[in-house]
């Protein structure tokens, strides 16, 4: 169970530094997702955590564990962006700011 938190809880760290790198340098937008899945490896493989491990799952080679779960946690990542984008949370910025945006209109 808290495997399954530890990589939660990172998938959620991991949102947040992809979230200051597209801050810091705009022109990540149009990359956003193969840079939150980046990060997600390359904390997964630094830490050299793996969820396989944690969950006794045998996998045929070790460096599979890191790879799959920061995989994972970069799929997490951008789970809980779409849950935080409900709740309210500021929406990402899109790549189309040269277009105007249209009024909605109710049906």
């Amino acid at each position: 169970m808290y495997t399954f938190a530890v990589v939660a809880l990172l998938g959620l760290a991991v949102l947040g530094v992809t979230s200051l790198l597209q801050e810091l340098v705009p022109g990540l937008v149009r990359f956003r997702r193969f840079v939150t899945l980046a990060v997600a490896v390359g904390a997964a493989v630094a830490m050299d955590y793996s969820l396989f491990a944690g969950f006794k799952v045998g996998l045929r080679e070790a460096w599979m564990g890191p790879l799959f779960t920061g995989l994972i946690v970069g799929s997490l990542a951008t789970a809980w962006q779409a849950l935080l984008g409900w709740l309210g949370w500021s929406e990402p910025a899109t790549t189309d700011v040269d277009r105007p945006r249209r009024a909605r209109l109710a049906a």
